[in-house]
């Protein structure tokens, strides 16, 4: 993975990952292991990350990039199967991400995906999805419009011509959409917080939620084009689901226990932002200030520039409500 594809992904995501990339291997194999009481069956680990069954018919593959430095997925990703198709979650950071994945669900299944999914325009979410089509393989591509439009727009301001999506397919961005794979249904529901193209996929028996990058497990959030406030209120959302598996964009898979520690975690994040912002602080000045309080240090992987992320991102927020305040008067 070269310096130019890497940082193609998207500004936000590669100046993410730069950061925590900093933290030690081994910092990351205590971070990205499974919770203690977790049973779930690893059928396979790769050098990028490991697959685990969720349930018969789905599975999760938890993205390890910063142990070995492969980013062939970077993020996250699923696949769902039922009796008449196959949903693969996330195109990952590389073409050969997706056909490795596409791959995998042949072997799974037996049936190469028939559909595709990707969570958010981010280039780790987007950047490999031509690895999914083949002479043979057509899958059709579930994006919102949003997603699509700022996804082509980040690969073609990095040189990356040629690489708009094929078959698309269009999420309703009010209602969310239904794909029936015979004997399950899935639903893909738009939303927003970490980006505006926010979408998660939602099964109703098992409850799983695969949430893309509403929800990092065990590392700092991406705050480069989040809207914290929204991203807090799916955080309390999720926080209070019970008797449900949460598949999060980066980090091992979760349960509310976990989700309830997020949650937490970016209350407090926004009471730093707010609290400095209220006191007339800099961005330097605060994030020079930034420590994670004792019951976080050890669970979160971050970096100085998660916080100043963070901060802006809170910053961005306030001015635009005080904004919209004013013209209200």
């Amino acid at each position: 993975m070269n310096r130019r594809n890497f940082l193609a992904c998207s500004s936000s995501c590669a100046t993410w990952m730069a950061g925590i990339a900093a933290w030690s291997p081994a910092a990351f194999r205590s971070v990205m292991r499974p919770q203690a009481e977790d049973d779930r069956e690893v059928l396979l680990t790769e050098k990028w990350g490991r697959i685990e069954k969720i349930q018969d018919g789905v599975w999760a593959h938890v993205s390890t990039p910063f142990e070995t430095r492969d980013y062939t997925t970077v993020c996250n990703g699923g696949i769902i199967a039922g009796d008449k198709g196959v949903l693969a979650i996330e195109a990952f950071m590389q073409p050969k991400g997706a056909k490795w994945w596409g791959e995998k669900a042949m072997e799974l299944t037996g049936r190469w995906p028939t559909d595709v999914v990707s969570t958010h325009f981010h280039g780790d979410h987007t950047g490999g999805h031509k690895g999914y089509f083949t002479d043979k393989h057509k899958p059709n591509f579930w994006l919102t419009n949003t997603t699509k439009e700022d996804a082509e727009k980040s690969f073609s301001g990095r040189g990356m011509k040629g690489n708009e999506f094929q078959n698309v397919q269009t999420i309703d961005a009010e209602n969310g959409t239904e794909i029936d794979l015979g004997n399950r249904k899935v639903t893909l529901k738009p939303g927003s917080g970490h980006t505006n193209s926010d979408v998660t996929i939602e099964l109703a028996d098992p409850a799983v939620v695969f949430c893309g990058d509403l929800f990092f497990n065990r590392m700092f959030p991406n705050y480069g084009n989040a809207i914290p406030s929204r991203l807090n209120t799916y955080a309390k959302t999720i926080a209070a689901t019970k008797d449900t598996i949460f598949v999060p964009g980066h980090g091992p898979v979760a349960d509310a226990a976990a989700a309830k520690i997020y949650h937490d975690f970016l209350g407090w994040v926004e009471n730093w932002a707010t609290e400095s912002i209220t006191a007339g602080q800099t961005v330097a000045e605060a994030t020079k200030e930034f420590k994670l309080p004792t019951q976080f240090e050890e669970w979160f992987v971050w970096s100085p520039d998660n916080a100043k992320k963070a901060w802006t991102a809170w910053d961005r927020e306030l001015k635009l409500a005080d904004a919209d305040m004013k013209k209200s008067k």
